[in-house]
């Protein structure tokens, strides 16, 4: 369907126009369509395919719903087609870089992984208001909860500490959600 609204990423820079961190009220929304970003993530991983594609760009926000977009990249997970470097910079995992360049094919590797990373850095992106560096580079420096940089660091991490599913992420994602207070949260 048509999904009017924009992308995510003019969103983020409108919720940091002033520099700023985000407030409570922006926190609250901003998780709320990383939330949507998983829960489709999820449900395409369960159908066997991997989106390649995840970044701020390719999320179209519509009032307090954000829905995935642009297809083009949409791979089986079992293909046998030798991985590529196609993607984003900056919301690609580094490590796809290197596999690619090994030859390594897409269902000799846990692609869902690299999807992961791609969700890890819209949040950073979204928390921070500018791109992430690669991996564990990405240092948050905004205040934001505790927690919430837990999740970032591990959907960043190098692939075997990675979160193994979109549904493994979300389930911590989630405790920071529905948190009474997410600053006093633990990871």
């Amino acid at each position: 369907p048509f999904i009017p609204g924009i992308h995510l990423a003019e969103a983020v820079a409108a919720m940091h126009n002033d520099g700023a961190p985000l407030g409570r009220d922006e926190l609250s929304t901003s998780l709320g369509w990383q939330r949507d970003l998983l829960a489709v993530l999820r449900d395409y991983h369960a159908a066997g395919v991997w989106h390649k594609d995840v970044k701020p760009e390719n999320l179209v926000v519509c009032k307090d719903r954000a829905y995935l977009v642009a297809l083009g990249l949409v791979t089986p997970l079992a293909s046998s087609a030798t991985l590529t470097t196609h993607g984003t910079e900056y919301f690609r995992d580094p490590e796809l870089v290197r596999m690619s360049m090994q030859g390594t094919k897409v269902n000799e590797v846990d692609a869902v992984r690299f999807d992961i990373y791609g969700a890890g850095a819209v949040l950073f992106s979204v928390v921070e208001g500018s791109f992430p560096a690669h991996g564990g580079l990405s240092q948050v420096k905004k205040h934001c909860p505790e927690a919430l940089q837990w999740v970032i660091r591990r959907s960043m991490a190098e692939l075997h500490g990675r979160y193994s599913s979109a549904r493994e992420m979300l389930l911590d994602l989630h405790k920071v959600i529905e948190a009474q207070d997410p600053f006093a949260l633990k990871p």
